[in-house]
């Protein structure tokens, strides 16, 4: 099986559905932001929770904090980050106030720490080998890479899950 072709079918059917929900409902620009997040999020873990139940060869998964082996043990990692990253994108791209925002409080709050964590960790002892590179001749220096990395992929999750409990103790409005 062709595992890349599969997790861009389900990140393109994810992405197509919160596209119709994006242009149906007046959205936060908060919570658009970490409604993408959450997208990108499960987008990154659309094949591992399926490929871990059936793929023996499966060389293992790492995201952040979670890492497994292989088999269930996958599943049950990626399984959750899958399920609950497309649901807290489509909640907050939807709902502005209300109950339901709490689970988006609580799965940015876990991507916060999950995906932070590590980033920490390297940002504090070792920046500088947190470079990227785009292509052979261009490379963004470690200070600058760790800087980009937490604006782009710590801060809306940090962002969302304040975002959301706020808006979670609003009455709901839809």
């Amino acid at each position: 099986m062709n595992w890349g072709l599969f997790a861009l079918t389900v990140s393109a059917v994810l992405f197509a559905g919160w596209v119709v929900l994006a242009f149906r409902r007046r959205w936060s620009p908060v919570g658009l932001i970490a409604s993408f997040a959450c997208l990108l999020a499960a987008a990154l873990n659309s094949a591992a929770p399926f490929r871990g139940a059936i793929d023996p060869a499966y060389m293992g998964y790492v995201f952040g904090y979670l890492a497994a082996d292989k088999g269930l043990a996958v599943t049950l990692l990626a399984g959750p980050v899958l399920l609950g990253g497309a649901a807290a994108a489509y909640i907050a791209v939807t709902r502005r106030t209300g109950p339901l925002l709490w689970v988006v409080s609580a799965v940015c709050g876990s991507l916060a720490i999950i995906l932070g964590g590590p980033w920490l960790r390297t940002a504090v002892t070792d920046p500088a080998s947190n470079s990227i590179q785009f292509g052979e001749y261009l490379t963004l220096p470690g200070l600058l890479s760790t800087a980009l990395l937490f604006v782009l992929l710590i801060l809306p999750f940090i962002a969302g899950a304040i975002w959301a409990a706020r808006g979670a103790v609003r009455p709901a409005t839809a």
